[in-house]
């Protein structure tokens, strides 16, 4: 894993996994995800930034929230983008999310906000080695 959020020039933003009904879901598809994205960023210096694995995290806790179209499996929703946006921030900051006020014009209730503030805290924190 990437240690260090620190003196990095460039980012990799790690995407989530597909899901039903996208033609190539897989369960294990955001192990091979994690798997690319740390070993490139460590090859060349560069943060990585958890989002797939954020994603991983939301689900398993609220199966029920949709974070991708229904459509087509791959595209965020709104509240898959919020919780990307969560995680870009706690990972290239190194701060909380959590109390960070945007809601989207209020078109996110206020617990999923905080929900998804609180997965994306917890999953960066994970990532680098914080916990």
């Amino acid at each position: 894993m990437l240690r260090s959020l620190r003196n990095k020039s460039s980012a990799l933003y790690m995407t989530h996994a597909y899901v039903p009904p996208h033609e190539m879901y897989r369960d294990d598809m955001i192990r091979e995800i994690e798997n690319l994205y740390v070993t490139v960023g460590n090859e060349v210096g560069a943060l990585v930034i958890p989002v797939g694995l954020a994603f991983e995290e939301a689900y398993r806790r609220r199966p029920d929230l949709l974070l991708h179209m229904p459509y087509d499996g791959t595209h965020p929703s709104l509240a898959g983008t919020y919780l990307a946006a969560a995680t870009v921030f706690a990972s290239l900051y190194g701060r909380s999310p959590i109390g960070v006020q945007y809601d989207y014009f209020g078109r996110i209730d206020g617990s999923t906000v905080r929900f998804q503030q609180e997965v994306a805290e917890h999953t960066v924190r994970a990532f680098f080695g914080r916990d």
